[in-house]
């Protein structure tokens, strides 16, 4: 394949030729990538335009475009403050300016730094009860499991809960996919050392014990387990039924 950056700039000349921005995120733009790293790219086009994201391939590399425009870029940087996750506001913080044709990617830049210092948006009690509920629950299953595949399933979903419930009691951003180690390792070293060594072990066929001692650990650190007192009412939505069209 032809040089990353090479390619990226030249997709983004050939396929947004009125673009104002672009930007080059993940593992490439950082010098990580691998044999199966795709280009995420970031473009801001002027208003008003349509906003979608888009797979192509372009010199042998698969290209993802995230296609924004100015007001829509900042809305995005919104919904990573309220989701937890900062998918757009670290490409646009951490990537690599591909195109600034009149100062707008040094602008959404320092927003995006902006939005990654402030970090998440709070969580609300109630939801992190439901975390607390839901991994407790999973814990239990985990302890019981008999069937080996059930076991590596709920292993599986209990360590993405756990993780997800370690890094909203502290008000770090969540981390998805390969991204759920680094944010956990950089947020609480210790039990992520716990926890992941121990879903290692169950899943190389070992003893199920040290992870579930390791998520004992974790809830402990956030109020502890939640069973018994647990109650959420049926919200609007959910009692007026799936919508149609």
């Amino acid at each position: 394949m032809s040089d990353p950056i090479v390619a990226a700039r030249q997709v983004v000349q050939d396929r947004f030729p009125e673009a104002v921005a672009a930007f080059l995120g993940g593992s490439t733009a950082r010098g990580e990538g691998t044999a199966t790293s795709d280009l995420d790219i970031v473009v801001i086009r002027p208003e008003p335009g349509e906003v979608y994201r888009e797979t192509v391939r372009h010199a042998g590399w698969p290209v993802e475009f995230f296609v924004q425009t100015p007001a829509s870029l900042r809305t995005m940087l919104a919904w990573d403050r309220a989701n937890g996750v900062p998918t757009i506001a670290s490409m646009c913080a951490h990537g690599l300016t591909l195109l600034d044709r009149d100062g707008t990617a040094g602008q959404f830049r320092a927003l995006a730094e902006q939005t990654l210092a402030a970090g998440p948006a709070p969580v609300a009690a109630d939801t992190l009860e439901t975390r607390r509920y839901l991994v407790t629950d999973l814990h239990d299953d985990l302890l019981g499991a008999a069937d080996q595949d059930e076991l590596l399933v709920i292993a599986a979903l209990l360590l993405d809960r756990t993780a997800e419930l370690l890094l909203s009691t502290g008000g770090h951003w969540q981390g998805v996919g390969k991204w759920l180690p680094r944010r956990l390792r950089a947020a609480h070293p210790d039990l992520a050392d716990q926890l992941l060594t121990g879903h290692r072990t169950l899943a190389r066929g070992g003893s199920r014990t040290p992870f579930a001692e390791a998520v004992t650990a974790a809830l402990a650190h956030c109020g502890g387990p939640l069973q018994a007192g647990y109650r959420r009412a049926a919200s609007p939505e959910l009692l007026a039924g799936p919508t149609t069209g």
